[in-house]
């Protein structure tokens, strides 16, 4: 009777010493969120991960990421995010804010290493100019709205496009030349009407008389193409 307490005490103890070892992970990585993690958010999170932002939480200080360092993590990895609903490979854009493989290495290590600070722990992370995407009001840009059947599009260079379908659905918009030659353009999965984008192509399509934009999809669904006119002859 009397090694009972003394074993209730002794499990006590290491429930609160494995709790205590949960709470502060041993630091066995150089990858710091100052450094390394905390300007691949600044480039691809913190548009969503903002204060009042479109994501469930913010993640613009160390304070905010370190308690989702294993979400983050997972997500990565994953890539569910950053948040893009477009089929990799199908068009190539300049807002792609995916990560590269070095980068999704990087928060792993990060997380599995046990998130450290480095010095400037409590630093907030601010949005990167540079990484701003050309806003959608451009100048010298005409804006064309299209239907989801096969629709020509006036003649000068295809700058983005921005899709609408029902929440859930896909659409894939192929560009079909005259000659009968077709472009991928874009391939949206799984549409979420909270996190409408702007595709802007990285190389501006050239589009001649009689091309236009093929759209599959499950009606209703439009598209605005931004378009750059035809100058001069």
């Amino acid at each position: 009777m009397n090694g009972f307490p003394v074993l209730l005490i002794s499990c006590f103890g290491l429930l609160l010493i494995s709790g205590s070892l949960a709470a502060h992970d041993r630091i066995t990585t150089k990858v710091t969120w100052d450094r390394e993690i905390a300007p691949i958010v600044r480039a691809r999170c913190v548009t969503c991960h903002s204060p009042g932002g479109r994501a469930p939480m913010p993640l613009t200080t160390y304070e905010e990421a370190r308690p989702w360092a294993k979400a983050i993590k997972e997500e990565v990895l994953a890539r569910r995010m950053p948040k893009w609903h477009v089929v990799r490979g199908y068009g190539d854009f300049k807002n792609d804010p995916s990560l590269s493989a070095f980068e999704i290495a990087l928060v792993a290590a990060w997380a599995d290493g046990g998130a450290p600070a480095s010095a400037k722990a409590s630093a907030s992370v601010k949005a990167d100019k540079a990484a701003d995407v050309t806003p959608i009001k451009a100048p010298q840009t005409r804006a064309v709205r299209l239907s989801c059947a096969a629709q020509p599009l006036p003649a000068g260079r295809l700058l983005a496009l921005r899709p609408s379908v029902e929440k859930g659905q896909s659409l894939r918009l192929t560009l079909v030349r005259d000659d009968g030659t077709e472009e991928p353009l874009l391939w949206v999965r799984d549409f979420d009407p909270a996190f409408t984008e702007t595709y802007w192509l990285r190389n501006p399509a050239r589009i001649t008389t009689g091309t236009r934009v093929r759209a599959e999809a499950p009606a209703p669904c439009t598209v605005t193409a931004l378009l750059e006119p035809r100058t001069g002859k």
